[in-house]
C-alpha cells in the first residue's frame, strides 16, 4: 500500500475555539485513517511567536518520527528571520508555511519578498493561502516550490492562471466542491495536487474521503496522497 502523508496539520493550543488540536490527537487521528506520516506546524509559531513554534514544531519530530516538521516565520516579527531559517533548515526542515490568513498581511507586501528571498537560498518548500493570482505575482521570478491553499470558490482564478501558465502545488484541504479534485487533474495533471486535512481542525477522514470518490485511477490518488508530496522533499524544493 502507498504511504498517505498529510501536508497540513498544526497541532498546540488553539485559543479561538474549545477544540484539542494535541499531538496525541493528531495521532490519533492518522491511525484511525490509515495516514503514516503528517508534516506538522506548531500553533504557537502561527499565532503568537516563530521562535518558540518552531522549538515546539522541532521537540515533537524529534519524539515521534512519523511527524515532518514544518517551520514558519510569522511576517508581523520579521526582525531575525534570516537567521531563523538558517537555523531550522540546518535542523532538517524543509518544508515552510506562512500563514496570511491568521497574521493580517497580504502577498503584495514587500516583507514576503525578504522571506521568499531567504526560502529560496535553503531551496524550501512553502506553503501558504491566498488568492492564486496574488500568490503567483508575489512568487514570480523566484525558484521556490510554493503549494497553494486553494479554495474551490478560487478555482476560476487558478484555472485561468493555468492558462498563462503556472507552476504552483495545490493542496486539497479546501477542495470540496463536488468534482473539483477532477476538474483540476484535469486541466493541470495530478502530479501538482498534494493532499491536506486540515487535522486536528478539521476532519481527516473527509479530506481522505474527497480523494476516495474522486474520479481518478490509483496511481493519480496514490501520487496525490503521498507520492507527490514525498517528490518535493527529496528534491528538497529544487523542481
Amino acid at each position: 500500500m502507498n504511504e498517505i502523508i498529510d501536508l497540513d496539520t498544526m497541532t498546540g493550543f488553539w485559543p479561538q475555539r474549545q477544540v484539542d488540536i494535541s499531538t496525541g490527537r493528531l495521532l490519533q487521528m492518522m491511525d484511525q485513517h490509515g495516514v503514516r506520516r503528517a508534516c506538522v506546524v506548531s500553533a504557537r509559531g502561527a499565532l503568537f511567536d516563530h521562535f518558540e513554534g518552531n522549538d515546539e514544531t522541532l521537540a515533537w519530530c524529534r519524539e515521534q518520527p512519523r511527524f515532518i516538521p514544518v517551520g514558519t516565520i510569522d511576517l508581523r516579527r520579521f526582525q531575525g528571520y534570516r537567521e531563523e531559517i538558517q537555523r531550522l533548515t540546518e535542523a532538517g526542515v524543509r518544508l515552510w508555511r506562512l500563514f496570511p490568513e491568521y497574521q493580517g498581511w497580504t502577498p503584495d507586501q514587500a516583507v514576503l519578498r525578504r522571506v521568499l528571498d531567504a526560502l529560496e537560498a535553503v531551496g524550501a518548500v512553502l506553503f501558504l493561502g491566498g488568492q492564486p493570482s496574488a500568490v503567483a505575482r508575489a512568487v514570480e521570478g523566484t525558484t521556490v516550490t510554493t503549494i497553494l491553499g486553494l479554495h474551490f470558490y478560487q478555482a476560476s482564478d487558478f484555472l485561468a492562471l493555468l492558462e498563462t501558465g503556472t507552476n504552483l502545488y495545490v493542496s486539497t484541504r479546501l477542495l470540496h466542491g463536488p468534482g473539483a479534485v477532477k476538474v483540476l487533474v484535469e486541466a493541470m495533471g495530478h502530479q501538482r495536487l498534494i493532499f491536506g486535512s486540515g487535522a486536528p481542525l478539521s476532519s481527516m477522514g473527509s479530506g481522505l474521503r474527497c480523494l476516495e470518490v474522486a474520479a481518478l485511477s490509483d496511481e493519480q490518488r496514490a501520487a496525490i496522497m503521498g507520492g507527490n508530496l514525498q517528490r518535493l522533499l527529496a528534491d528538497g524544493g529544487r523542481t
